[in-house]
């Protein structure tokens, strides 16, 4: 099974050199059809919508990260709470003093 694989990855490999050498170059392009001015034209028009949209994707993680950390802010409040009053329970209650005056009360 490897050796098949071989001789496809070989086979594969010499098609694409055969390819490449025996493939008809046009010398008389005048511009280049990636970077060329219609190229440029066409970028100029996507840059305001792609801004547009990392500008709202943005501006929407940011208020995510704000609610995020206010409802852990009270997470953590709550579980300081619980854990205060965990503690306070498991601590002997004191014995509470009765009140006497020292002086009668008519």
């Amino acid at each position: 099974m490897a050796k098949v694989n071989q001789i496809l990855c070989a086979g594969i490999i010499v098609l694409c050199f055969v390819s490449a050498v025996m493939c008809d170059d046009e010398t008389n392009v005048e511009e280049a059809r990636t970077f060329g001015h219609h190229f440029l034209k066409r970028i100029s028009f996507a840059i305001i919508p792609a801004a547009f949209v990392v500008g709202v994707i943005t501006t929407l993680l940011g208020a995510l990260t704000v609610v995020s950390m206010k409802s852990l802010g009270v997470g953590v409040v709550l579980l300081v709470l619980t854990i205060g009053q965990l503690i306070a329970r498991s601590l002997p209650a004191a014995s509470p003093i009765a009140y006497s005056s020292p002086v009668p009360i008519w």
